[in-house]
């Protein structure tokens, strides 16, 4: 019969630390068996005493979910059976006691060759592992003790610890990974996307709200300053502007005149035409002026949405004809140049895309992320820097700051079936890479890696690791801090 029920595992669930030699003074030790099996979604980690018949064996099952995250899976149904040579079946289902940990208690009738079926329900997930080759014993006396041996290096790091901080455990793979040349750059606004907004007459400016500083969001159309010519006898604006509406008004009247005596004979066919032309001269004139003039002096505008990106003058100070008022940028497509050392120009010609970091976030972006494009690779060098320039149009979402500078990782011929590892499980120590290798549910292993190139997402493993080997991709630097803690050794007392 089992018994499936929550057990306290923090309280009882004792484990060792890094053992870097074996205690030859060790008692004997009846062998405490533990398995460890994946699935696409789940991660198994068993641990049981032997198996006797009509003896009480305990077990401790350790349930992980497997996807972005390393989480414990929760409130599940775990059905637990035993078959003997085939043929005798015993099984008994409960639900975990304590998040992502199960305990079950079993004392079988039959003895032999058995198998263990684990299925998992949750919802409509449901998830199935199988230990084969798990021997029942008749009685106790047929188990043999052993001399326990310790296995150098190991290092424990327990389920708990892991699924109460950011960690991950995914497998090496083969991908299809790209020659990356190496370079540093900037990140800029397209042309077009960044526009000066220019004094268009002499003037004090004014704000049109006090809210108006560098950084300010901004809408095309919006009123941004008034450039005031009060007090000016030269170069007024507003004196131009009631200037051009008289002259309009005064050209107006004149052409409906000659309008109407034309027809009568009264004035000439020349005279009419030549009212009619003054008449639209000053009516454009006018009607450009009444769109960005008011009593108060000329409006300035802003001409695109976006945000204020320089802003080059203070309240009340004076402007002249030309004068940049402020900057504004769209920051919404985005340039960004990587700068490529001449020793790559033999290679410029292959690349094709590229992944980056800006210097403010620790986050590595691609550029199919953003929906940009290769635009263009320089043809020759960059007068001021010496370098040659490749240029990428991204649109931004948001994060990415215009004016900063960033890391590129250049992409050039993919070359398929590379052994890679995220780039956060590789740890470099005095110019040495290692990883930390996962070699039970529990216990890993330090591993020196020979890496090649990074694109700031992966790194190729040219040797080191085997292709199915699971290894620490997030929490690399917890599991160093294990492994020169002094935990007590595994009691395996529940």
């Amino acid at each position: 019969m089992f018994l499936v029920v929550g057990c306290d595992h923090k309280a009882n669930h004792d484990h060792e630390g890094i053992k870097h030699e074996s205690d030859s003074n060790q008692p004997d030790h009846i062998d405490t068996e533990s398995h460890t099996l994946f699935t696409k979604y789940l991660e198994l980690f068993v641990e049981f005493d032997p198996i006797v018949v009509g003896e009480t064996s305990e077990f401790i099952i350790h349930l992980t979910q497997l996807n972005s995250y390393y989480a414990p899976l929760t409130k599940a149904e775990v059905i637990l059976s035993l078959e003997i040579d085939g043929e005798h079946m015993q099984q008994f289902e409960s639900q975990a006691g304590i998040p992502g940990i199960y305990h079950a208690v079993m004392s079988p009738d039959f003895s032999g060759e058995g198998r263990i079926t684990l299925e998992i329900n949750k919802g409509d997930f449901n998830d199935r592992f199988e230990l084969d080759h798990i021997h029942v014993y008749s009685k106790s006396d047929e188990i043999h003790a052993h001399n326990q041996q310790a296995v150098f290096g190991q290092i424990t790091y327990l389920k708990e610890q892991a699924w109460n901080t950011e960690f991950n455990v995914e497998p090496v793979v083969r991908i299809s990974f790209s020659k990356v040349i190496n370079a540093s750059g900037e990140i800029m606004p397209m042309p077009g996307e960044k526009q000066n907004l220019i004094a268009k007459n002499n003037g004090i400016v004014l704000f049109s709200t006090r809210n108006l500083v560098q950084g300010s969001p901004v809408k095309k159309g919006d009123l941004l300053f008034t450039i005031s010519g009060k007090g000016f006898t030269e170069d007024n604006i507003s004196v131009k502007y009631h200037e051009s509406r008289l002259q309009f008004e005064k050209s107006k009247n004149q052409y409906q005149r000659h309008k109407n005596l034309v027809e009568d004979r009264i004035v000439s066919e020349s005279q009419f035409l030549e009212s009619r032309n003054q008449y639209l001269a000053d009516s454009v004139a006018y009607s450009n002026l009444e769109k960005s003039v008011s009593d108060g002096g000329l409006k300035v505008f802003a001409t695109l949405n976006g945000y204020i990106h320089e802003l080059n003058v203070s309240e009340g100070q004076y402007a002249a004809t030309g004068s940049v008022l402020a900057t504004i940028s769209s920051n919404k497509v985005m340039l960004l140049r990587a700068d490529v050392s001449q020793q790559h120009f033999a290679n410029l010609g292959q690349i094709n895309d590229a992944t980056f970091r800006p210097a403010y976030t620790e986050k590595v972006y691609t550029i199919k992320e953003l929906n940009g494009k290769l635009l263009a690779k320089a043809s020759s060098v960059a007068e001021n820097n010496h370098y040659m320039p490749v240029y990428f149009e991204v649109i931004n979402d948001g994060s990415l700051l215009e004016g900063a500078f960033a890391e590129f990782h250049l992409k050039t011929a993919p070359q398929p079936g590379t052994l890679v590892v995220p780039v956060h499980a590789v740890i470099e120590e005095q110019n040495n890479y290692y990883v930390y290798v996962q070699i039970s549910g529990e216990r890993f292993l330090k591993k020196q890696i020979q890496r090649g190139d990074s694109d700031g997402i992966h790194a190729e493993v040219l040797s080191g690791l085997k292709e199915g080997e699971r290894v620490v991709t997030k929490g690399a630097m917890l599991v160093k801090a294990a492994s020169i803690s002094s935990e007590p050794v595994h009691s395996h007392s529940h």
